[in-house]
């Protein structure tokens, strides 16, 4: 049976592959010398693992979710045990010859790649604004929702209506705002504390649609010997804007995806 090289990631010279766990199909990984660089890789079945296959079936929930739970489990124990240049699922080769062919043409931006991330871990910090939560708590967010709620505690009932009114319709833009600001402020913090920082694009969540709305999405890459500092960092970001509005999720550590992806594609 013909079969393809599955490629998780790329290791530095001296990785013990020994207790690497099983990858897609429970097969076993491997470390492979190629072009002057390990890989991790698995031998797939060319059958189950053709360009046409991955294509028709990458769709498939069913199909594709134990296969990125094995993608990751590899990265993230090669990432635990001396670190990873992680590649995206479904790097796949035709044979040794064609990684060696790859791995030569990409070596100067992989080299790069290794430096960057050198002793470093990925983090993941999302913050999500509460609407309800942030618009108790308004007054201290936007100076002009403040001057007009004080005006409307002095104001006859007949001017309270109008300010009213007039809050009601000023109060989603200054709550995005708000929430706009604090995103910000939150990143360049963090961002302080790290070696790299990437602010990925929002995505809509489809649990918290009626909620919260994600107003950050960040990677940060952080030294091993700075990762108590920067958890403090978040910490600290958390006990003083959750109070306000704003939610967080905080993951990690991960292998440096979102560090390498142009180097290692």
């Amino acid at each position: 049976m013909a079969d393809v090289i599955y490629v998780y990631g790329l290791v530095r010279r001296g990785f013990d592959g020994q207790r690497i766990p099983a990858g897609l199909d429970d097969a076993g990984v491997t470390v492979l010398d190629s072009a002057g660089f390990h890989a991790l890789a698995s031998r797939l079945s060319d059958d189950d693992y053709s360009a046409t296959t991955v294509s028709e079936k990458s769709g498939d929930l069913t199909w594709l979710s134990p296969r990125a739970l094995a993608h990751d489990r590899v990265l993230t124990w090669a990432q635990e045990h001396g670190g990873v240049i992680p590649f995206p699922m479904f790097s796949l080769f035709s044979g040794q010859a064609a990684l060696d062919a790859s791995l030569h043409e990409r070596a100067e931006a992989l080299h790069r790649a290794f430096a960057r991330v050198r002793d470093a871990d990925e983090f993941g910090v999302r913050a999500h604004r509460r609407d309800s939560v942030m618009m108790q708590v308004i007054d201290q967010l936007d100076d002009n929702i403040g001057r007009l709620r004080a005006d409307a505690a002095d104001a006859t009932p007949g001017q309270r209506y109008l300010l009213d009114r007039k809050i009601a319709e000023q109060s989603k833009a200054a709550l995005r705002s708000a929430g706009q600001r604090i995103a910000r402020e939150v990143f360049e913090r963090l961002k302080a504390r790290s070696r790299a920082a990437v602010s990925r694009p929002l995505v809509p969540d489809a649990d918290r649609a009626n909620e919260a709305t994600m107003v950050l999405n960040g990677a940060f890459l952080v030294d091993h010997a700075s990762t108590t500092d920067f958890r403090g960092a978040v910490s600290e970001v958390i006990r003083e804007f959750e109070p306000k509005g704003i939610t967080f999720e905080f993951t990690g550590p991960w292998p440096p995806y979102n560090f390498v992806s142009g180097d290692a594609a």
